[in-house]
């Protein structure tokens, strides 16, 4: 390799880590800023939601103080809140209506389709290996079936139905569909005093019941009602962005919005990673401040 081909590598390097820090790439339309400040607002009660989780079912903060003692006593509150149990599928609808409204001006759907299932099937994996294999008892079920799982499937179907050029009223109305019986199968799993059951162990992935949340414990979304509001909000994309273009008065987003922009742009890797980040900052500065009482 000559120093010029070392040359091009840095610099198309350098330049990858600069767009991918950046918000709008210069060359490139703008990104429609009002959709990544809602994605943006939903990832960081998703990131306060996972931290709570951490806490109360895995123990990896150790809280040595009274104070530490009552924030515990908060995570464990908050995770066996009906409150939780209601409002939090909520917000996850909700990102898989902004994902299908993204995905109504993507031009790379075949792409991004193998992309994601290529990623499902490390993240899977990957978990398989680094948590059950090593922690049966923690993580007690060898499939963990959650978003990433469930968008990648919305991801596939959306891109079949632009395949066959199925027309958008018939999306709409297949959506609706699917979000009825969906939010059916949420009223029969949280609400209804028999509670919900489905034997087939396929079948009870497309639907919140017992037999599904004993297949992945460690988190269960399944594809209902996630997949008809995924297909709404491509529907809704098409003819609310049919420009591609910003509604907002501004094109450029406030500079003070920023974090919270690039947070709603790079929202798979802020869900996976930023829960863990603040985790793993807090439990350093736990360490330490331990060692100095």
């Amino acid at each position: 390799m000559t120093k010029e081909n070392v040359k091009k590598f840095f610099t198309a390097l350098g330049l990858k880590i600069k767009n991918y820090f950046s918000y709008n790439i210069e060359g490139k339309r703008k990104r429609i800023w009002e959709l990544d400040i809602l994605r943006g607002i939903v990832l960081l009660i998703v990131t306060f939601d996972h931290l709570c989780l951490f806490t109360w079912s895995w123990g990896i903060l150790p809280y040595q103080t009274e104070f530490g003692h009552k924030l515990a006593d908060f995570a464990t509150l908050y995770c066996e809140s009906d409150f939780r149990a209601a409002v939090q599928p909520l917000g996850l609808f909700f990102l898989c209506f902004l994902a299908g409204i993204n995905s109504s001006f993507t031009r790379s759907d075949f792409r991004r389709v193998v992309k994601a299932w290529i990623f499902s099937a490390i993240f899977m994996g990957g978990y398989y290996l680094t948590f059950h294999k090593t922690n049966p008892e923690l993580f007690p079920s060898s499939l963990i079936f959650n978003i990433i799982i469930v968008i990648t499937i919305c991801y596939t179907v959306w891109w079949l139905l632009n395949l066959i050029r199925c027309p958008y009223w018939v999306r709409f109305g297949l959506g609706m569909i699917l979000v009825c019986i969906g939010i059916w199968g949420f009223y029969m799993y949280f609400i209804s005093p028999s509670g919900f059951y489905i034997d087939n162990a396929f079948l009870s992935l497309f639907l919140y019941n017992e037999h599904g949340v004993e297949l992945s414990v460690v988190n269960f979304e399944p594809v209902l009602p996630h997949l008809g509001w995924f297909i709404l909000g491509g529907v809704t994309g098409k003819y609310l962005y049919k420009d591609k273009a910003t509604h907002c008065k501004n094109e450029d987003p406030p500079k003070a919005l920023l974090p919270l922009l690039w947070i709603g742009k790079h929202s798979l890797a802020v869900y996976l990673f930023l829960p863990l980040a603040i985790a793993g900052i807090l439990r350093a500065i736990i360490e330490i401040v331990a060692l100095c009482i």
